[in-house]
């Protein structure tokens, strides 16, 4: 007896393993300022055909996840009261140089004042890595003058919001930063992209549609072990009847 039947039932077992991992991931990030979720994507394996009966039959050997696609829909923003935050809205990112000394790119625009060797404030996230204005340069802190309150409009203008032609083919790297890819396209600074000051965009998960996805993918992962099971036992009763 063949055993298409099993590795069939075992590629779905494996590949809603996977789509169970990335929904989980979506739910865990369900409070992080501005995480996008991601979502499977779903493709056929390769088919065969047998000659049965004079008739051509074409058998399928499974499934498999084929890529993920990070949802890039505006998330609902929070108003923060802090002049420190800013959400960059639609498309836009910010730029950070993190201590290794990469230029990376976040949603996250909860933004903190580092005193750097020569007692100079500047913009930071809080992983320590400085965040840059249009032109990729680190951004002081301005202040009033004779004060020492942030000198709120003067910030703003300095915050750079950077876009790419293709988003989508952005790469998640963790903490919260993209990478650019040969498929996004370099990073453009961009004047004209909108920001918000005391503003933080959240979470883009849905938990309505998250918990129902868990539901989905938990039905069709048990129904392929079952599928495993029974041509384990189908393929146990034929070894038997043969000895």
């Amino acid at each position: 007896m063949g055993k298409i039947g099993y590795h069939t039932a075992a590629s779905g077992v494996i590949s809603y393993q996977l789509a169970m991992d990335i929904t989980a991931n979506n739910l865990a990030n369900v409070n992080t300022n501005g995480f996008k979720a991601s979502r499977p994507s779903f493709a056929d394996l390769i088919y065969t055909e047998r000659n049965n009966n004079n008739e051509e039959t074409q058998f399928g050997h499974g499934v498999r996840v084929q890529k993920t696609d990070m949802m890039f829909e505006q998330s609902q923003l929070r108003e923060s009261g802090r002049e420190l935050d800013f959400a960059a809205l639609d498309e836009g990112f910010f730029a950070v140089l993190t201590p290794e000394g990469n230029i990376s790119y976040t949603k996250d625009g909860a933004f903190y004042m580092s005193q750097n060797a020569e007692g100079v404030w500047e913009l930071c996230n809080e992983y320590g890595a400085y965040v840059l204005d249009y032109d990729g340069n680190r951004i002081e802190i301005p202040f009033v003058e004779g004060t020492t309150d942030i000198d709120s409009a003067a910030l703003a203008e300095k915050v750079g919001v950077y876009t790419f032609e293709n988003p989508y083919g952005l790469d998640q790297i963790g903490d919260n930063y993209f990478a650019a890819t040969a498929s996004s396209g370099e990073a453009v600074s961009n004047p004209e992209a909108r920001k918000k000051q005391k503003w933080l965009e959240a979470s883009s998960t849905n938990i309505a549609n998250e918990m129902s996805k868990v539901i989905e993918y938990q039905r069709a992962f048990q129904l392929n072990v079952n599928m495993v099971k029974t041509h384990d036992q189908l393929e146990d009763i034929i070894n038997n009847l043969r000895n």
